[in-house]
């Protein structure tokens, strides 16, 4: 009796939906060890489409349906703080979920027309990492073959100058020691760029100090670059395809003073003393 009362209830809530209207589901939760965290959800997430098709799953049941969904990896049409984007997603995301609330429902409806969701194997895996100034660090995250065959040139391509001088001092030092040895080098990192490409690229990025910003599907760079200028219209691109932002010098100048702050406090920190404490101390006379 218990359990049917549970089923109507929640049939009751989800006809309720129904009879307002379009419903969508939104993420009230992510969780601390869940999918979603890795994929950079957030709560108020709402799911729109799947593949390019409306959703209808049952609110109750969204990762028990998606780990059977047969054409994973799945690409999610997800509306935040009114704007779209794509995401692939290829396992549950262990999140908890409502049913979005009707200003989103209402926003979604006036601007879903206006978002053109293309053939899925039209877009490919992003990454997104932003460091203080705004300045972003963007990559494709599906595998390079490039990566494999020549190292050197995918490092140059990346920008990525600590790994691309390490790599080509080995190459070198082994050259000069023996041919058979180069060879025998060269192998063994086309396996590991085969295998650690986007590792080595997320590395470094954080290396930069670069953290962790967005995680997303776009058709192109190019439209990977405006999909993030969307949601952040001050973030810059090494080469972009964008215009550049309107800069503001005092916020840049704050910006760079907090920085040489931060720089001053870590040098201070490893050296074993205070530079505030120091200069607060007054000079032996």
């Amino acid at each position: 009796m218990a359990e049917d009362s549970t089923t109507n209830t929640a049939a009751d809530s989800e006809a309720e939906q129904t009879d307002k209207g379009p419903s969508f589901i939104a993420i009230e939760a992510v969780g601390r060890l869940s999918y979603g965290r890795d994929l950079r959800l957030k709560a108020g997430d709402v799911f729109v489409a799947v593949d390019g098709n409306p959703i209808t799953w049952d609110i109750d049941r969204f990762d028990q349906t998606l780990a059977s969904y047969k054409e994973l990896p799945a690409l999610f049409t997800i509306f935040r703080k009114g704007e779209f984007f794509e995401v692939f997603v290829d396992q549950p995301i262990g999140c908890g979920y409502r049913y979005a609330s009707d200003e989103d429902v209402a926003q979604i409806l006036e601007k879903q027309p206006e978002h053109d969701i293309g053939p899925k194997d039209t877009y490919f895996p992003f990454e997104a990492l932003r460091d203080m100034r705004r300045r972003v660090r963007l990559y494709r995250t599906d595998y390079s073959p490039y990566a494999t065959v020549a190292p050197l040139f995918w490092l140059l391509y990346h920008r990525m100058w600590a790994p691309l001088g390490v790599v080509l001092a080995t190459y070198v030092v082994s050259g000069f020691i023996n041919l058979a040895l180069f060879g025998l080098v060269y192998v063994l990192l086309c396996v590991y760029f085969h295998k650690a490409q986007t590792e080595l690229m997320r590395g470094y990025s954080l290396y930069l100090e670069h953290y962790f910003w967005f995680i997303f599907a776009e058709r192109s760079t190019r439209e990977a670059q405006e999909t993030l200028r969307r949601f952040d219209e001050k973030c810059r691109f090494a080469f972009s395809h964008v215009p550049e932002p309107k800069i503001d010098e005092a916020e840049e100048a704050r910006l760079a003073a907090l920085i040489k702050e931060a720089q001053a406090d870590l040098n201070a920190e490893a050296e074993g003393s205070d530079p505030k404490k120091d200069a607060s101390e007054p000079e032996a006379a």
